[in-house]
């Protein structure tokens, strides 16, 4: 038995090792999982707002089911990540979702209560369907409806500026 209690804390020591480990490796995917989700969003965005006017309208179609299948993984991950994003990458996938957002309006909705025939989302669950829309209505409250207007933002930065320095 003390040859056992001898072993104990060094392998508990290793357990916290890895368990810390998995912890970090966990956060840095997130991180970057948040940095994919935005740069894929705002790639079909800078496309599709310029061209918009000159595209067919199948491609108008595409892109715009691109953008709003965009806008529910990074609605949905925005809900779940909270607690393990970084400051900066919750700042790049808020700033990215609220110009999505405010590119689509409210045809974001519509887009996953109407689903066509033959469309990805047609195959999920009346669950999965709600908790997307709500953390889409959420993100959409947060980023658009109950942003700071821009002094707000401005003193805001400045405050954060003074704080650090």
């Amino acid at each position: 038995m003390n040859k056992i209690k001898s072993l104990l804390l060094p392998l508990a020591l290793v357990f916290g090792a890895i368990a810390i480990f998995q912890f970090g490796i966990q956060c840095g995917a997130t991180n970057m999982r948040a940095y994919a989700i935005s740069s894929q969003l705002n790639l079909a965005l800078e496309f599709y707002v310029p061209n918009k006017a000159s595209m067919p309208p199948a491609t108008i179609k595409s892109l715009e089911e691109l953008i709003d299948n965009g806008i529910a993984t990074g609605a949905t991950h925005r809900n779940s990540w909270c607690l393990n994003l970084n400051k900066q990458a919750k700042v790049q996938l808020d700033k990215t979702l609220a110009y999505a957002l405010s590119v689509r309006g409210d045809a974001v909705f519509d887009h996953f209560a109407n689903a066509e025939e033959g469309s990805s989302i047609q195959n999920l669950s009346e669950a999965k369907l709600a908790e997307i829309t709500t953390a889409i209505r959420s993100a959409k409250t947060e980023l658009i409806d109950n942003a700071p207007s821009p002094s707000e933002q401005e003193s805001a930065v400045e405050a954060e500026a003074a704080r650090t320095e």
